[in-house]
């Protein structure tokens, strides 16, 4: 009998060429689709996972369904979950792995359409794009062309220098900016490659016109936004995150997008998700996409063939 593993990630489901790869593996794919789970909670997995006659070997997912202890210890017959994506935090680690449960995730893919999805939120935010959009389709040909930020020449702060970090820094070369970085590591070669120059978090809050937290998010990255950081940013300062909800207090950034205390925002990635509601609805001064940071053609394609690589060689 073959091993089967479920498929929960709407990326996945695109990639036909991905699913052969199981298959030829000798794995046998159970499509939980996207259109069937929309709102489903861990709860809602371990209910349907109760239904299953024959429970699968395996799980291939995104990072749309938080999976704990509870999971981990009700998943009866769960040997690996293979992530279709690089980060690893909406899972409790530990939890898996002290039931014996394999994890492997998909690093370093998809940094460089992360970083032109920055530029994209930089751009748009700070244009105001998205709202002269909107007006000129409602025929108000003047609010379409309302006072916006220029970008060219401002100051970028960048949280952390990994690969999406530096990626980043790479594009604002052609808008000749200078570019500041804080992060708990230095690497000097990197800094001079991209023109960069390493600074303390205060500083960086201060003299950012444009902030970017690159950092996966750990215990001493959750909140590294919050109300007292925001309080020591310029008020035509903007934030731009596409990395991880949690690095930036949501209520917090609210009320400053609210209160005109910083000028925008503009986010790919929220403290819960999916964001069905949310008083950020409500603002003109944020840009709002939903989590489609790594989500480009070539990297979609990639980190699914990655992904069910990984799956094969955990179920081997």
């Amino acid at each position: 009998m073959n091993k089967k593993v479920l498929i929960i990630s709407f990326s996945f489901e695109q990639e036909e060429e991905a699913f052969r790869v199981l298959e030829d593996a000798g794995l046998e794919p159970v499509l939980l689709a996207e259109k069937d789970r929309i709102g489903y909670t861990q709860e809602d997995l371990l209910d349907y996972w109760d239904t299953l006659e024959e429970k699968p070997d395996g799980i291939l997912m995104g990072a749309d369904i938080p999976l704990g202890k509870e999971f981990a210890e009700k998943a009866e017959g769960l040997e690996a979950i293979s992530l279709n994506c690089a980060g690893a935090d909406h899972l409790d680690l530990p939890a898996f792995e002290k039931k014996g449960i394999r994890i492997c995730n998909v690093p370093r893919q998809n940094f460089n359409a992360v970083a032109d999805l920055v530029w994209g939120l930089i751009l748009a935010v700070m244009r105001r794009i998205p709202e002269a959009d909107r007006n000129i389709r409602r025929g108000k040909w003047c609010d379409g062309v309302a006072r916006g930020y220029a970008v060219s020449g401002k100051t970028l702060g960048i949280i952390s220098f990994g690969a999406i970090g530096q990626a980043v820094a790479k594009r604002a070369a052609g808008f000749d900016m200078r570019v500041l970085v804080n992060s708990t590591s230095q690497n000097p070669e990197s800094a001079e490659k991209y023109g960069a120059v390493y600074v303390d978090r205060d500083t960086l809050f201060q003299e950012a016109d444009i902030l970017v937290p690159a950092s996966p998010l750990t215990p001493e990255t959750y909140h590294i936004i919050n109300a007292d950081a925001i309080g020591r940013m310029k008020k035509d300062a903007v934030i731009v995150n596409a990395a991880r909800g949690g690095i930036i207090d949501t209520q917090a950034l609210y009320e400053a997008l609210k209160n005109r205390r910083i000028a925008g925002a503009a986010l790919d990635v929220f403290e819960e998700e999916p964001l069905y509601e949310s008083a950020f609805f409500q603002l003109d001064n944020v840009v709002l996409t939903p989590h489609i940071g790594g989500l480009a053609d070539r990297e979609i394609h990639n980190v699914a063939m990655q992904a069910a690589c990984h799956m094969a060689e955990l179920l081997k």
